[in-house]
């Protein structure tokens, strides 16, 4: 953990392309030092159908949940969520600036009792380094 996925209506796809939002964001998360490497995952996916506000197809929308394993203080919590949120601002500060755009970050924790999960994942390009083998 964390997984991050963003979801945004379809016409802002060129913006998060070209702000390379899913980089950062991931890269972001990272460089916090609050989760391992292996556990990062970030996704995004354009939204087709959507309607924004009042309907004026300009209006576009970005959400981003930020999913994270349970036990950590509020405190660790609030500066991941707005480190990563200052990723997405400083991203779409064109848009902000052009148009109608809304957009919103939500960090919540998974509950341990209902997750169940199976890990093979390095924590970087090192070949030697040992693969990180964990099942819930």
């Amino acid at each position: 953990m964390p997984h991050i996925r963003i979801d945004y209506t379809a016409n802002l796809e060129q913006a998060v392309q070209d702000s390379q939002l899913v980089r950062q964001l991931h890269q972001a998360a990272i460089e916090t030092g609050v989760f391992p490497v292996w556990g990062v995952r970030t996704f995004a996916q354009p939204v087709a159908q959507y309607q924004v506000g009042n309907g004026d197809p300009g209006n576009g929308f970005l959400l981003v949940n930020v999913r994270i394993g349970p036990g950590r203080e509020l405190a660790v919590r609030q500066r991941v969520l707005h480190a990563l949120f200052e990723v997405v601002q400083q991203a779409l500060a064109p848009q902000f600036a052009q148009g109608r755009l809304g957009c919103q970050i939500d960090l919540t924790e998974f509950d341990a009792a209902l997750n169940s999960f199976q890990i093979n994942l390095a924590g970087s390009d090192d070949r030697d380094e040992p693969v990180v083998c964990r099942r819930s």
